[in-house]
């Protein structure tokens, strides 16, 4: 079977292919930063691991506050504008970055809040659209689809954002990613204008949010959120200590992960299509956790690329059926799309930032290390959704 036979019949709108060309884009940015932003901030925090886990849950606590003004936002300005403007504030976050070390506290508060921003208005209106410009019968395929040709744009990333680290500076990496961010803006102008509106007061939003209908996916999403921040932050962190500023090797390490992937991702994404997303997604959190738990045994490079190539595979059979199921039930809530939505980004939101007061605890106490098996053990929740 080979990927054009796995592409064939998907259905594609021409709205979800505009939606892949911009994340396509977006994808590069993330594969060339994403790894290094941690390393990043990092050493402009003087080696200390706490100030970097503080920076990320602080984000991650404004914006599970404030996730429902941004859905009124998006009432008065239409999702696609929503979208648009969201995404103008990654380019001063990045530029904010080249300024840091003059300043670290000060533009650590302003990096968090243009990052703040670009979240408060973009990704409600973003999961809303994929929701209106994917099929539901497909999905699972589209989902793959997507994931894959970010895949296959950020393969070479990771590495040439090493090379480029080892010959330049972070600066030089922030002002080219601003550039290849500011592309990525344009096809959202293409996109066709969706109608939805969020219904619900500010007040209203959270108590939706702790009713018992919604307990069983909020803790999931929650989970996925705890977990998401280990493999953000402490995963690259850990790697930067075992391979010692090696900025080019852990490239070349995190890309042959990559290629190991594509392929993978998309045979799942058929799968999911085909059988139940839960049985997957019960097979590939059990696995998944597993792969959490060697991370913590990872010493050298060819470890960080065994252990961390098989947890790719596995958090593949996870996340297919999980994110798909996750569009399924957004979508089944009718006119609530959006107050879904809402809901969701709030939990997972509130997962990291549980999840980064956690992890400042048992840092603390017992070690790196113990971040691993605090994600393992979230990641086995992510089945109640």
């Amino acid at each position: 079977m080979n990927f054009f036979q796995l592409t064939s019949r998907l259905n594609l709108s021409r709205d979800f292919k505009i939606i892949c060309l911009h994340q396509t884009l977006v994808s590069l940015v993330g594969g060339m930063v994403g790894l290094f932003l941690p390393i990043f901030l990092f050493q402009q925090f003087n080696l200390s691991i706490y100030w970097v886990i503080v920076f990320y849950l602080a984000g991650h606590f404004l914006y599970a506050l404030l996730v429902p003004f941004g859905a009124m936002a998006m009432n008065k300005l239409g999702l696609k504008k929503s979208m648009i403007l969201g995404r103008f504030f990654v380019i001063p976050f990045y530029l904010s970055l080249c300024f840091f070390q003059t300043n670290p506290l000060v533009f650590a508060i302003l990096a968090n809040l243009f990052i703040l921003s670009f979240r408060f208005f973009y990704w409600v209106p973003y999961h809303v659209d994929f929701v209106n410009f994917t099929d539901g019968k497909y999905r699972g395929r589209q989902m793959a689809y997507l994931a894959v040709l970010g895949y296959l744009v950020s393969v070479g990333a990771p590495l040439l954002a090493g090379l480029l680290l080892s010959q330049f500076s972070f600066s030089f990496l922030f002002v080219l990613v601003t550039v290849i961010t500011t592309l990525a803006i344009f096809p959202l102008f293409k996109l066709r204008k969706v109608e939805a509106r969020f219904e619900y007061s500010y007040f209203q939003t959270f108590r939706e949010l702790f009713k018992k209908k919604n307990f069983r996916s909020g803790v999931a999403y929650l989970s996925d959120g705890a977990q998401s921040l280990v493999g953000v932050v402490i995963w690259p962190l850990f790697i930067y200590q075992i391979l010692e500023k090696q900025y080019l090797t852990i490239g070349a390490v995190t890309a042959l992960i990559i290629i190991g992937t594509i392929i993978f991702q998309m045979l799942i994404g058929k799968y999911t299509d085909v059988f139940s997303k839960r049985k997957l997604m019960k097979l590939g959190s059990s696995l998944y956790a597993l792969g959490w738990l060697a991370k913590s045994f990872v010493e050298t490079a060819l470890q960080i690329f065994i252990i961390g190539t098989f947890h790719s595979f596995m958090a593949v059979i996870l996340r297919t059926p999980f994110d798909a199921l996750t569009y399924e039930q957004i979508s089944s809530n009718g006119t609530y799309v959006d107050e879904y939505t809402v809901l969701r980004e709030i939990s997972v939101s509130f997962g990291a930032f549980f999840m980064g007061c956690l992890l400042i605890v048992l840092i603390g106490f017992f070690g790196l290390k113990t971040a691993f098996f605090a994600a393992a053990g979230f990641s086995l929740l992510v089945n109640l959704l």
